[in-house]
């Protein structure tokens, strides 16, 4: 096999292997296997003259008749987009098969051949959006090995052309499986390790024994030290509906975990088990059922952060996401395999307990309020404590909100952690220190509501976050990881109270940083997490949008069909102007050829020229640019004659070069490469 076959074989493989996706995934059915089939070996038939010309006349016509191929094809594919396609994917496919197939068809160049093969991988693209099996991997890792065997073949017959030998490829094809194996080694390393290593420096983290701020599964009371506030952004909140409003409404959290056990250091969640929620046909899994109290979607875009808690405001109604959610029994949503970034909407119910509407929540049962008024032994002062805030109140709502005030009135909020020795974490915030951050806040008034014989527990999850105008989202960091309560209230169900003092730690983000932030959402949203779902949604606008400017022309079966006469006198008359404008073609002396019809060896000749100052004038034809050249630079002068001779037979005469022709070519063109000492003395005289 010569390497200029070997090519035209790559090329109409690679070509193959797109179809084959294309037809596997659904996209083209038997009939358009088939024609596409035919019109391959069609197209190999037409090319079978490539690298030998047939002729001036022959090749005018050619010429003639891929341009009304062209024509054809672009008004073929042009109406197949508008009025047939059932989508804007078909319509797309079926543009791409006619492209290639008119690409190879009318190859005049080995060039021609090369865009042909590379057009074929947007097949695969197209194939990849409604395919997901593994054939879909063994046609790019095919389209891979073709590809590269395809430009390595193309590279050494184009080089060997232009030195004007013939092309040696000894290994060629062991070479191109080389490459392309080792490309696949390469990718599929940076595939498995790329999407690791943002996951695999979070336990290093720990390792380093530093308090920074940050969302935990649990609370440990008891650390000494400084807490260091950390501003890195981990979720991005969009509000469609609330918009830049919603930053201000009171008491906005993302809720994450809940914790009911606790051991007197630390909380802990006692109940693991989670159950997945069902998903309806539209992607909706519902949590709960409304009561009556404000809606708040949200569009959450959540950077890893080490777990596979997701966050949401209460109460949570429902979830869309595209890997599997989880939920526990206190309302915890978790996914059982966390990605390295999640996108997710949420529909919430915010909590105004006081107004709230709708028939009241079910008692809790007797085994819930004895799990959530566990405590361990305490000391005489917490529950004495409790005891007088709380006395005189009609209800537990009422001792929550006593508790609450309390707490955030006579207490400090603060990030440095101290222990007084000998005293316990909780009676040392209270009585002793009387400062401490979130946890401490939310941990006393838990303990404080049991033993008053309210049911009570700890949350975990993100408070607040910063309006970002740019982007138009609440930018959430990890410096805003909170803890608060939930207390259960007879007739109201569980609702949040939050004793820590508000901070007004500056978050940090600053205008440019907030800017930058919002390029990162974008890029985000609009390239990594670019869903199937956000291309259907796409293409069902653009199609809505082209049937408001389509013109509202009858379709085709109602088109009234021609007959006989009519066929016939189209069909001359299409006739009539083929033969005139071939007659009119030959009665010109030389055609009209473009710039890609001038041999090779003629064109490197013109460039050997141009770069010592010798250029054809516009007016000047090839036989005056020889007389000039010989006339000024004699060194030149059986140089010039041979190659022009030689341009007149190949480009007008519809001739081929001897090998012996070719050799003498190669001879003047490396007179003219090696002749610079000539250049300069003939201009000095």
């Amino acid at each position: 096999m010569t390497p200029l076959l070997a090519l035209r074989v790559s090329a109409y493989l690679l070509v193959a292997d797109g179809v084959a996706t294309l037809y596997a995934a659904g996209l083209i059915g038997p009939l358009g296997l088939a024609f596409v089939a035919g019109a391959l070996a069609l197209a190999w038939w037409r090319a079978r003259g490539l690298a030998s010309p047939r002729g001036a006349p022959r090749l005018t016509l050619r010429l003639r008749l891929d341009r009304v191929l062209v024509l054809a094809v672009a008004a073929a594919a042009t109406a197949h987009l508008v009025y047939v396609a059932e989508s804007a994917l078909d319509g797309f496919v079926s543009l791409l098969l006619l492209l290639v197939l008119l690409r190879l068809g009318t190859a005049r160049s080995l060039g021609d051949l090369r865009d042909a093969g590379l057009l074929s991988f947007f097949m695969l693209v197209a194939a990849s959006s409604v395919a997901f099996g593994v054939s879909l991997l063994f046609a790019f890792v095919g389209f891979l090995a073709l590809g590269t065997w395809m430009l390595m073949l193309h590279h050494v017959v184009s080089e060997s052309e232009r030195a004007d030998q013939d092309p040696a490829t000894p290994g060629i094809f062991r070479l191109s499986v080389a490459g392309s194996l080792a490309a696949i080694v390469i990718t599929s390393a940076l595939f498995f390790v790329i999407p690791r290593v943002g996951q695999a420096s979070l336990p290093i983290r720990a390792e380093f024994r530093r308090m920074i701020t940050g969302f935990t599964s649990q609370v440990e009371l008891g650390a000494i030290g400084e807490i260091e506030a950390d501003t890195t952004v981990v979720m991005r909140v969009s509000l469609p509906e609330a918009g830049a409003a919603a930053s201000a409404l009171p008491g906005l959290r993302w809720r994450g975990i809940t914790l009911d056990q606790f051991d007197g250091r630390g909380w802990t969640a006692s109940r693991p088990e989670r159950r997945a929620l069902r998903v309806s046909p539209t992607g909706f899994a519902r949590v709960g059922a409304p009561r009556g109290g404000r809606m708040l979607t949200q569009e959450i875009f959540l950077e890893p952060i080490g777990t596979d808690v997701i966050f949401a405001a209460p109460r949570v109604l429902g979830v869309r996401l595209a890997a599997g959610v989880l939920v526990d029994d206190a309302g915890g949503l978790s996914v059982a395999a966390p990605a390295t970034r999640l996108h997710y909407t949420v529909e919430s119910e915010l909590e105004f307990w006081e107004r709230a509407a709708g028939p009241p929540p079910r008692p809790l049962e007797a085994a819930a309020r004895e799990r959530y008024l566990q405590l361990p032994p305490l000391g005489a002062r917490i529950p004495a404590l409790a005891r007088r805030i709380t006395e005189g109140s009609a209800d537990g709502g009422e001792s929550a909100r006593r508790l609450t005030t309390y707490l955030s009135r006579e207490l400090r909020y603060s990030l440095v952690q101290a222990r007084t020795p000998g005293v316990d974490a909780l009676d040392d915030f209270l009585f002793v220190r009387r400062s401490g951050n979130c946890e401490y806040f939310a941990t006393a008034l838990a303990v404080m509501l049991r033993t008053v014989g309210v049911p009570a527990r700890v949350v975990n999850g993100f408070q607040r976050g910063e309006w970002n105008p740019y982007g138009e989202y609440l930018a959430v960091r990890l410096s805003d990881a909170h803890s608060w309560v939930e207390a259960w209230i007879d007739g109201a169900g569980w609702v949040t109270f939050d004793p820590s003092p508000r901070d007004e730690r500056d978050a940090g983000g600053g205008r440019v940083g907030l800017y930058l932030d919002a390029l990162r959402m974008r890029w985000y949203r609009y390239v990594v997490n670019w869903s199937l779902k956000d291309q259907v949604d796409l293409a069902a606008s653009l199609r809505h949008t082209a049937r408001r400017w389509r013109p509202e022309w009858p379709t085709l079966t109602e088109w009234p069909r021609p007959n006989a006469s009519f066929l016939l006198g189209l069909t001359a008359a299409v006739a009539l102007v083929v033969a005139w404008r071939w007659r009119r073609g030959d009665a010109v002396s030389a055609p009209r050829l473009g710039r890609r019809d001038v041999p090779d060896f003629y064109r490197r000749a013109l460039r050997l020229l141009a770069r010592r100052g010798v250029r054809p004038a516009p007016h000047e034809t090839a036989r005056e640019f020889c007389a000039r050249v010989q006339a000024e630079i004699p060194a030149w002068r059986e140089a010039a004659g041979d190659l022009t001779s030689a341009y007149e037979r190949v480009r007008f005469g519809g001739s081929s070069l001897a090998p012996d022709e070719r050799a003498v070519l190669a001879h003047s063109l490396s007179a003219l490469r090696s002749s610079r000492d000539h250049t300069s003395s003939a201009r000095s005289d």
